[in-house]
């Protein structure tokens, strides 16, 4: 039986803060890094000095980037207090002053109308997207942006859970189903763009550390070595089966099975 959105919500963000995870992904988890998040916020053309909530903030590597150099004024909230200690922790120690809290997408603490613009990098397809959308809608101010990311899929890729939705594919976006959800959340998309380039470096990466926490495993005793945290991901699988699935998702990035795209869209 599939979990719910919020529990959802909760096992990824859980496993987002595992150092295991730093590891086989990077800080910034999502595909394309920093360099997509910059092309986001540039795009919104937000103005310095405007408040900003990074919704599903995981470590707040783009919380940090848009306080630090776009000069705007951050919120960041995550569902999991052990990921909201560790971005304040990172971003006290590069002087960044954004105000951390713990939150789910589905109940933001935030009075209406608060945001100038709301970033949702990866996040929506970890949770209930129609009532995600209606929170953050109800948050950013008429003609506020939001700018999201996320992977698009047209076909299933199977995956063990929770790896499945940790990479975005259990509630992958249908073709066209963002431009309806955001146009019944009152959004207007404005913008649209092609990141999958960013998708097919982080499977390249991902497999990659993959390989070497493999030869980490096998030299320190074999599977029975294997950390609690990648245990969880794998869902009982092996790490093979992690191997063939990134092969798997890396062969639907060429076919366009799979896309990660990016949406600017103002609030009406």
């Amino acid at each position: 039986m599939s979990s719910s959105p919020a529990a959802n919500e909760a096992c990824c963000a859980v496993l987002y803060g595992e150092p295991l995870i730093d590891l086989l992904a990077g800080e910034s988890l999502h595909p394309g890094g920093y360099a997509a998040s910059r092309r986001l916020l540039a795009l919104a053309r937000l103005s310095m000095g405007d408040r900003i909530l990074d919704a599903g903030c995981g470590l707040g590597a783009t919380a940090r980037i848009a306080a630090l150099e776009f000069g705007l004024v951050v919120d960041a909230c995550d569902v999991s207090s052990e990921v909201i200690r560790r971005a304040t922790k990172l971003a006290q120690d590069a002087d960044a002053r954004i105000r951390f809290t713990e939150a789910s997408l589905l109940r933001l603490p935030y009075p209406d109308g608060s945001f100038a613009g709301v970033l949702a990098e990866c996040v929506l397809s970890t949770t209930s997207k129609t009532q995600a959308l209606a929170e953050i809608r109800r948050v950013i101010a008429p003609g506020g942006r939001l700018l999201v990311s996320d992977v698009v899929s047209s076909g299933d890729i199977a995956a063990p859970e929770p790896l499945g939705s940790l990479l975005c594919l259990t509630r992958a976006w249908r073709p066209g189903e963002l431009e309806e959800e955001a146009a019944s959340a009152g959004f207007i998309i404005e913008q649209t763009w092609d990141e999958s380039a960013g998708l097919s470096d982080l499977i390249v990466r991902v497999e990659a550390r993959g390989a070497l926490v493999s030869t980490i495993l096998r030299d320190a005793g074999g599977p029975e070595a294997l950390s609690s945290s990648l245990r969880a991901l794998l869902g009982g699988a092996d790490v093979g089966s992690l191997r063939s699935l990134l092969d798997e998702a890396q062969r639907a990035v060429r076919d366009e099975r799979i896309r990660y795209t990016a949406w600017v869209a103002r609030a009406v």
